[in-house]
């Protein structure tokens, strides 16, 4: 809201402005909040006019009718543009007093809140950190204080900002105070501050005395907020009686201020606790030649180090490396081993003993926020607290200058500080190195940031980094290199520590395992024992079967039903009589249609057309539920159909159908167990190793135990849960990043009882990638019905969309059972939304009855209950709760209703995703919509899910069932996902066309490179914490990306190196934004397809034989072309090339094969790109952000250098076979 108030002596008003003129030359403004004056404030916000100011008697010099103002938080009042003169700008040489009266309630400790100032209002026209000057309230303790603020010119480290906090102040809720500050800029001592009247001594505690001039400009003065309103900064209490004076007023001018009976109420300043003595840690376990990191969480404070009376946190965990060197903090598991928060500020220590030669040393620590470095007992080098701060038109960072001639430059937005050390004498000196640095805290991420800490010696020309062997150089290639062993030891390091926590949930989950075992071995007699694949048997049993019954009728007979009967009932009945059984009756099947409904007349009587209760209802027009109802010639066909006995004869048989596929070549094979278990084909090496010894049940069981096996099959999970976060603001449906918690479970093989389990309780953090993310439902009204939806599909094959609304029209759920589930996730009754919910108006004037209905009333609860014993087969009962450690939490039951064995719909729906994922349709399709289907093949189906059940829920097992089946290993040239249930016979697998994720993954693996992309986030100085601006990491396969766009249109947003994957992604199908779960993605072929292969960027850079890159390598060590051939074809293709493709490609490569390398004296390196400044969130407004976002794009358009060592015209040809291996349709293509 935003209104211009008038005072006049007919209106009523809040706010009087007295001009400068009107009483006291040296007022610039003072504002009384009463009924007089003429000037105009406009108001914004929470701001509450007529509020008691100080009154008589306590307050004799005010009226007995004195008003003033009351913020709630975020509402300001601002002086108008035409009044915004140069009576309120300040600077070097001028004085300022402002004075105040104030009445605060209560203030958060540390919270700094505006009463007045000019500047930082977040207006778009000036930069963000304008503060000419402020008087602002800061609690501590319980006492409110007075502080004065202002800026001086920017800089990139905060300390352009001034404050100064008296040491006195009030307690809160004791009523009126008056509070005055005063000032002549240039001259830091002239600086005094008074409360009710009295002196206040005080201190500049940030950025310290200046000299220099504050910021000017005309942005507004604004009172009671800044930074656009924003609450963490905005007054709550009352305000009256504000003034600026362009003079120094004196001490007897301010006490006289102040008047109040029983005299002045200051709360005397409490001993600011100092500083411990620093002293060096005594750590007593270092191991010798190894440097050891330990991290403890729980530190006071991120700007400081321990104050007395403060200990130092317990430390949390420990580890040991070759270097002072670290990309990152390990992850924070809670007590399942589920991704949680770290309790930050955390103190990182990195501490080694090491030998040091005689002489002068040069010390580098870079890091991101507050460190020391300790040698022998001394600190020799400090950074302080993250100097980086808030907005978005904070000063582009430049790059800096290398600390000596190749080394490695320190990047944004880690500090970069030099010490010396010496070592005196002529011999060698054993010193301990103790790091000590602060991770994150209050506002920030925890994040480290690339540390290092190097050391040049007098004699060197170059910084290596501080280690046991001391041999590590600070340059690029060797840093890089040893960044990648250390991230590959933290994440050894995260899979210990969460597995390790995870065992204290393994009793538990191996008595339900047991539990499970004794329910379902009953189930398991009288299965067939024949040592026949069980896979392989049913498939040939239905066959068979089908064979049999299509021979029981004529073809007369057969013809005319599915002709002419079988698509009236399927167009005109089964959509409330198939899937849905509507009146208790469906007409889907022979067995469905003899049967009777809520009625209790059968709905056919074979032979008796005037007893049948199907022909009734539609000779009276009651069915269809239509305008026009059937046809007189249907209805004389269903007539004559029921007459002549109602027979339903089996479908006629495509023998192309029913014929066994023959089993694939080992190549085939090969490619298809590679891409189905971990995602990518195999290397050249994996392809020629299987090749010469084609074990195929061995090679499932290696690829099975492969850590890459989570790689792949975690984006099917993202798919049907709708992991949907996003890098920029809340969307609708967006979510936190659970990806990490699905991701982890499958790399730990967790069974999937337990990990539905985690997931349905939402533990560990939601913003770092726990199960919690799961919770989040952005823009949504109902976030507990939408997360309802989503396991109903994924895990029971319960379509629920439609019930969110209103009764599901083709179904049997209702509103009723989504929003049950909903409040089970909720642990409370819930009431749908007014929003949620068809309006009553739709309803009216209906001419026939409607199709939806909505059963439950508007502001209508509903209890925390089970709606689906039916479908499931569990049933919410005391028997529940031996699966349960917590049988009170309606949470943690839904969980165990959605888990336990006695729920066998749970079992063969997972099963039927792995079966669809890996033969290309499900037993029943579509696979997230049960209701009213009949599977393919019910008894393996059945047989399939025990198996995963009385095998601890292993989704492994499974998989390996159906890979080392026959049916699994046959052409793929089946047509079952278009074949009704009845006659999808899995003769042959379905043709599968890459998945997206697969198709990128394939392209680097293929061309040997290493995914190299921007780190998947908009902020990259750590200050805005992950409730705000979340981070993905750097992707390393192609699942952990997600949607790039960034709303704003704006190129210092966009991320040039990952979009150039997505690209590849989007066209094959992928999406980076999930608002609903994705059962089955778009997989028809279309002409982005074949264009982003042939002429996109990525492939266009992958495909090169560029500088240092593996496929120049494999050029350059070529032995002959038919051996480089062979090599191109195992590594894209998975396969050697036939005799044709041989020749084809080895006449081309072996033109200039033997010249290809040009002579050693020839080749010249191909220069560095210059390195570019960081754009992000806090400086993504400056104008150069977008030019160096440009930069990029233009150089992913360029693509990598090409290798020099290879002579172009043979090295165009060599990229041209390689190109047309990626453009092969074999490539995208599972054989």
């Amino acid at each position: 809201m935003n209104t211009r108030f008038f005072f006049t002596a007919i209106t009523l008003t809040i706010v009087a402005m007295t001009s400068a003129h009107a009483t006291d030359d040296s007022v610039a403004a003072k504002w009384t909040f009463d009924a007089e004056g003429a000037a105009p404030l406009d108001l914004n916000g929470e701001v509450e006019r007529d509020q008691a100011g100080p009154r008589p008697p306590e307050y004799p010099d005010f009226s007995d009718d004195n008003t003033a103002l009351k913020f709630n938080g975020g509402g300001y009042l601002a002086v108008p543009k035409f009044l915004n003169d140069d009576r309120f700008q300040f600077r070097n040489g001028d004085d300022i007093t402002i004075e105040a009266w104030v009445k605060v309630d209560t203030a958060r400790d540390g919270q700094q809140m505006y009463v007045i100032g000019k500047g930082r209002t977040g207006s778009p026209l000036y930069p963000p950190d304008n503060q000419n000057w402020a008087l602002r309230t800061v609690s501590h303790g319980g006492t409110v204080r007075a502080s004065f603020l202002f800026a001086t010119k920017l800089t990139s480290d905060q300390s352009h900002w001034h404050r100064w906090t008296s040491d006195e102040g009030f307690e809160c809720a004791t009523g009126w105070h008056h509070m005055a500050v005063t000032y002549r800029f240039g001259t830091p001592e002239s600086i005094r501050g008074w409360i009710d009247g009295q002196p206040a001594k005080g201190r500049w505690d940030m950025g310290g005395t200046t000299e220099e001039p504050p910021v000017v400009d005309a942005d507004a003065v604004w009172i009671g907020s800044s930074q656009g309103g924003a609450r963490a900064n905005s007054f709550v209490g009352y305000l009256d009686n504000v003034a600026v004076h362009r003079e120094r007023l004196t001490d007897k001018t301010i006490a006289s201020r102040f008047n109040r009976v029983g005299g002045p109420r200051v709360a005397a300043a409490k001993p600011v606790p100092k500083p411990l003595p620093e002293v060096a840690p005594e750590l007593n376990d270092v191991p010798a030649g190894k440097v050891l990191f330990s991290v403890a969480e729980g530190l006071p404070s991120n700007a400081r180090w321990l104050l007395e009376g403060e200990s130092w946190p317990r430390e949390t965990v420990r580890w040991t490396g070759d270097a002072f060197l670290l990309p990152r903090v390990p992850v924070r598991y809670d007590e399942w081993g589920i991704r949680g928060r770290w309790n930050s500020p955390l103190l990182v220590r990195i501490a080694s003993d090491l030998s040091l030669p005689p002489g002068k040393h040069r010390v580098l620590v870079r890091a991101r926020s507050l460190s020391r470095l300790w040698i022998d007992g001394k600190v020799v080098a400090r950074t302080r607290k993250n100097p980086h701060g808030g907005g978005n038109l904070q000063p582009i960072v430049p790059i800096a200058d290398p600390p000596a001639p190749g080394n490695r430059v320190v990047r944004f937005p880690q500090q970069e500080v030099f010490g010396e050390y010496v070592v005196a004498g002529d011999q060698t000196k054993s010193v301990r190195v103790i790091y000590e640095l602060v991770v994150g805290g209050k506002g920030y991420r925890t994040e480290s940031g690339e540390v290092c800490v190097a050391m040049q010696h007098e004699n060197s020309d170059t910084f290596v980094v501080l280690g046991p062997s001391m041999s590590l150089p600070l340059t690029d290639d060797a840093v890089n290199s040893e960044l990648i062993k250390i991230e590959e030891s933290l994440t050894k390091l995260d899979d210990k520590s969460r597995r390790t926590a995870s065992l204290s949930q393994n009793a538990f989950w191996n008595r339900r395992h047991e539990i499970a075992r004794d329910v379902s071995q009953p189930r398991t007699r009288g299965k067939h024992t024949s040592s026949e694949h069980p896979i392989d048997r049913a498939i040939a049993n239905k066959i068979s079967r089908a064979v049999a019954e299509s021979n029981q009728h004529d073809e007369v007979t057969t013809t005319h039903f599915y002709e002419r009967v079988l698509p009236i009932l399927r167009d005109e009945c089964f959509r409330c009589h198939g899937e849905k059984s509507k009146g208790g009756l469906r007409l889907n099947s022979h067995d469905a249609v003899l049967a009777s409904g809520e009625s209790d007349l059968p709905a056919v009587v074979p032979g008796d057309p005037d007893n049948s209760e199907l022909i009734v209802q539609i000779r009276d027009g009651n069915m269809p539920p239509t305008d026009t109802g059937l046809s007189p010639d249907q209805i004389q066909t269903l007539e004559q159909w029921v007459a002549s006995g109602a027979v339903w004869p089996a479908q006629p048989i495509d023998l192309k159908t029913t014929k066994l596929a023959s089993i694939v070549s080992d190549e085939s094979f090969l490619r298809r167990v590679y891409l189905d278990t971990i995602g990518v084909p195999p290397s050249e090496a994996e392809a020629a190793a299987f090749l010469e010894n084609p074990d195929r049940n061995a090679c499932i069981d290696k690829l099975l135990a492969d850590d890459r096996y989570a790689d792949h099959w975690v984006s099917l999970w993202m798919d049907l849960l709708a992991e949907n976060p996003t890098l920029l603001n809340v969307s609708l449906g967006s979510t936190g990043p659970f990806r990490w918690f699905l991701y982890e479970s499958l790399r730990d093989n967790k069974p999937l009882d337990r990990m539905v389990t985690e997931l349905i309780l939402m533990r560990g953090d939601a913003h770092y990638g726990g199960s919690a993310g799961f919770a989040i439902a952005g823009e949504n009204d109902a976030p507990m019905a939408a997360k309802a939806h989503v396991l109903a599909a994924a895990f029971l094959g319960i379509d629920l969309q439609c019930a969110r609304c209103h009764d599901s029209p083709f179904h049997s759920t209702t509103q009723e059972d989504l929003f049950s589930l909903a409040a089970m996730l909720g642990r409370k009754s819930i009431t749908p939304p007014k929003t949620s919910r068809v309006p009553d108006e739709f309803f009216e004037n209906q001419t026939r009855e409607s199709l939806i209905s909505v059963t439950l009333k508007l502001g209508e609860s509903v209890k925390a209950k089970w709606p689906f014993a039916d479908f499931t087969g569990a049933e919410d009962s005391s028997q529940l709760d031996e699966l349960m450690q917590n049988p009170k939490d309606a949470r943690e039951r839904l969980a165990a209703l959605f888990t336990t064995p006695n729920n066998v719909r749970f079992p063969r729906v997972v099963v039927n995703h792995l079966w669809k994922r890996l033969m290309g349709a499900g037993f029943v399709e579509p696979a997230h919509d049960w209701e009213g289907k009949t599977p393919s093949h019910p008894e393996l189906l059945d047989e399939l899910a025990i198996e995963l059940v009385t095998h601890d829920y292993d989704l492994k097992h499974v998989l390996r069932l159906i890979m080392t089946s026959r049916a699994y290993q046959r052409e793929a040239m089946g047509q079952n996902e278009s074949a009704t249930s009845e006659q999808r016979y899995f003769a042959a697998p379905d043709r599968r066309r890459l998945t997206a994720e697969q198709v990128v993954d394939s392209l680097f693996q293929a061309t040997g490179s290493k995914m190299d992309v921007e780190e998947l986030t908009f902020v990259h100085d750590g200050t805005q914490a992950m409730n705000r601006r979340v981070t993905l990491g750097k992707p390393k396969r192609a699942w952990m990306f997600a949607g790039l766009n960034n709303e704003r249109d704006r190129p210092s947003l966009s991320l040039p190196r990952a979009q150039a994957v997505v690209d590849v992604l989007e066209a094959f199908g992928w999406t980076g934004t999930r608002q609903q779960p994705i059962i089955e993605r778009e997989t028809d072929p279309n002409v982005l397809q074949p264009g982003i292969l042939a002429n996109g960027n990525l492939s266009k850079s992958l495909t090169r034989a560029a500088y240092e890159s593996e496929l120049a390598e494999l050029a350059v060590q070529a032995t002959s072309a038919e051996q480089l051939v062979s090599s191109l074809y195992l590594r894209f293709l998975s396969r050697y090339p036939n005799s044709s493709e041989r020749q084809l490609f080895v006449a081309a490569l072996d033109h200039g094969f033997v010249d290809r390398l040009m002579p050693p004296a020839e080749v010249t390196p191909p220069p560095n790109d210059p390195l570019l400044p960081q754009s992000t969130w806090t400086n993504h407004l400056v104008p150069e952000a977008n030019e160096i976002q440009q930069e990029w794009e233009r150089r992913v358009r360029r693509g990598p250098h090409e290798d020099p060592r290879l002579r172009p015209d043979w090295r165009e040809v060599y990229e041209d076979v390689v190109w047309s291996l990626v453009n092969h349709a074999e490539f995208v293509w599972i054989p």
